[in-house]
């Protein structure tokens, strides 16, 4: 009798669900930032009153909300993912709770060097609101142009003042509209008018040879005051005024100058940021910290973090990973001084393209990765800053738990996104590095797409600790059938800040990277492209960067047997900067890549039926 009623539950709970499908409860583990607390069922949790704070309940599908107007901002983005993962499926029960460990969490965009337009900068924003980040840093002027529209000086908008995309600025009304677009969505723009440094496009414009004048203190002191009165002291609450690398001879100032303009910042009611290290800005201003690996802050004060990695602008695209998992977040100080961190998007070089700054920085699955990190904290490993650990390793886990979320965003949530997304999953790759002369494993189980046998900034995670060499990677790729695919394959890294400069032009004809890299499939060479500008090195910053790295060019294309396939790369390095390796099996296009169902990696080569 109870078997027979054990299967009369059992088909009517199979009847309903016929009726109406749910969703897994695991999709609650695909959220991005991870939720920090949630609890299958009704469970009741009480508030503890954290700024941005909220609980969602979820019963028979259906949401409902505790919290602070930002907290309510947050959960509302949290359903929108539910509901979108779920893929049209009913919710299971739930409650989240969750909260942001940080106060800010932002990204910056450099359109002093390169104009994006108002509406990628919204796409951008509206993006940000969706993975719970509350800051758009606007880096409006530089050395190529100050383009934020000024009444009161338009010499800044005359031809003279633009080193490149002449004549593109952000109006008043574009500005002012722009902000308010951003606060509707819970993101602060914070404005940053760089002085002295990089102050080109200024000076240029007004004719002033030396910012040390009285004049040039003043008409800058103008500017900070016009950007002020367009927007309430609620609406703009931060200004920026850079003070780093004020290195020509034209932008050494006096600390008077410094404090003047400091002054006017503060006089509008606006909270005063600047870079660190950079010139000393007055009073207890947020320090933004940008370079270096111990704590550069001087006196105790509230400090942003945008250290080394988190300028994405010098990383590769399946490299952010590590970065993402194992770089903390504001590694010093009390609580209170920390404030948060900003992904740095700064691309130095001329475009070609307005789709390439967010295309070749990866902009979208950085701020898509980087969320989880930004909400929520994360332990501090910098030896994992640039690679990932073996599969044994604990730490592991979570570089896969954060790839499987963004996989799924990739695919579910962000399905019609129309600007590229170039990610593939990587961990379970499998590599096995050696020393090509001795022979030496110098590492096995490497489970990365892009390896670095030195890392150019933290030697702590290096696999070889000499300068130079030749390592071989090998890996063995066993495919469920006869496929045509493409694949990534890079073998120089170039950073879009100088890309060239730093030892590592452009490849000749024939070659992949100027060491002489080698990648072989089953024993046959795989060519390098026909690279568009072959051999170009120094620093040509105008000619923009077309297909020098694998994420922005046309894969390689590949064609793996069915069985057990085998990959080497012989990566050879003789001075130069970044010592690097990157293959991996892809499908689709660069800008909206998929992976090759089925693959299987190992380290060794085996005969088994399962790696």
């Amino acid at each position: 009798m109870k078997l027979m009623t054990a299967f009369f539950f059992a088909l009517l709970a199979f009847c309903a669900g016929a009726q109406e499908k749910a969703a897994p409860f695991e999709v609650y583990g695909l959220l991005l930032p991870r939720p920090v607390e949630v609890v299958r069922g009704n469970a009741e949790i009480r508030s503890e009153n954290r700024p941005g704070e909220y609980i969602l309940k979820i019963k028979n599908g259906k949401p409902s909300v505790e919290g602070d107007e930002e907290g309510r901002r947050y959960a509302k983005a949290t359903f929108w993912q539910l509901n979108k993962l779920a893929e049209g499926k009913k919710l299971p029960d739930a409650v989240i709770h969750d909260w942001p460990k940080f106060k800010y969490r932002g990204v910056l965009l450099d359109c002093g060097r390169n104009y994006q337009s108002v509406e990628s900068i919204r796409d951008l924003i509206d993006h940000l609101a969706k993975y719970k980040y509350n800051v758009f840093h606007w880096h409006i002027a530089d050395d190529y142009g100050w383009r934020l529209e000024s009444k009161k000086h338009p010499e800044l908008q005359s031809a003279k003042a633009f080193g490149r995309q002449v004549g593109k600025f952000y109006t008043q009304k574009e500005f002012v509209e722009t902000v308010r677009y951003a606060k509707k969505r819970g993101v602060t723009v914070i404005l940053e008018l760089d002085m002295p440094g990089h102050t080109l496009a200024f000076r240029r414009a007004t004719g002033f040879n030396s910012l040390a004048t009285e004049e040039a203190k003043i008409v800058l002191g103008e500017l900070i005051d016009e950007a002020c009165s367009l927007l309430t002291k609620e609406e703009l609450p931060i200004i920026h005024l850079g003070t780093d690398e004020a290195r020509e001879p034209g932008e050494q100032v006096p600390q008077s100058h410094l404090d003047y303009w400091a002054k006017k910042v503060t006089d509008n009611g606006r909270a005063l940021m600047g870079w660190s290290p950079g010139l000393r800005l007055p009073g207890q201003s947020i320090k933004h910290l940008w370079r270096g690996a111990v704590d550069p802050r001087g006196d105790k004060c509230p400090y942003i973090d945008s250290q080394n990695l988190f300028y994405v602008n010098h990383v590769d695209a399946e490299a952010i990973l590590s970065v993402a998992a194992y770089q903390k977040p504001c590694r010093w100080g009390s609580p209170e001084e920390k404030l948060g961190a900003i992904m740095c998007v700064w691309h130095d070089d001329n475009i070609a393209d307005t789709e390439d700054v967010a295309r070749m920085n990866f902009v979208y699955p950085a701020v898509t990765m980087l969320s989880d990190s930004f909400w929520n904290d994360c332990s501090d490993e910098p030896d994992l800053y640039g690679r990932l650990p073996r599969p044994d390793d604990s730490r592991y886990a979570r570089a896969r738990d954060i790839e499987r979320r963004v996989i799924a965003q990739r695919d579910r949530v962000l399905k019609n996104l129309n600007h590229p997304f170039p990610y593939v999953a990587q961990t379970s790759m499998r590599w096995t590095m050696t020393d090509s002369k001795t022979g030496e494993v110098i590492a096995k189980d490497i489970p990365q797409a892009t390896v670095y046998p030195q890392h150019f900034w933290y030697p702590s995670g290096n696999y070889v600790k000499n300068g130079n060499g030749e390592v071989v990677l090998e890996t063995w790729i066993r495919s469920p059938k006869e496929i045509d695919c493409g694949a990534w394959i890079g073998m120089t890294g170039f950073s879009r800040s100088d890309g060239r400069s730093r030892d590592a032009p452009t490849p000749k004809i024939g070659q992949w990277n100027k060491h002489g890299a080698t990648v072989e499939l089953n024993g046959v060479k795989i060519e390098p492209p026909k690279w568009t500008h072959p051999g170009v090195g120094g620093n040509p910053k105008e000619m923009p960067l077309v297909d020098e790295d694998y994420w922005y060019r046309e894969p390689a294309k590949i064609h793996l047997k069915k069985g057990v396939n085998h990959v080497k790369m012989t990566l050879p390095k003789r001075g130069g900067w970044k010592w690097i390796g990157t293959f991996l099996p892809m499908m689709g296009e660069s800008d909206h890549p998929r992976e090759v169902p089925g693959l299987e990696y190992s380290s060794v080569l085996t005969t088994s039926a399962s790696f």
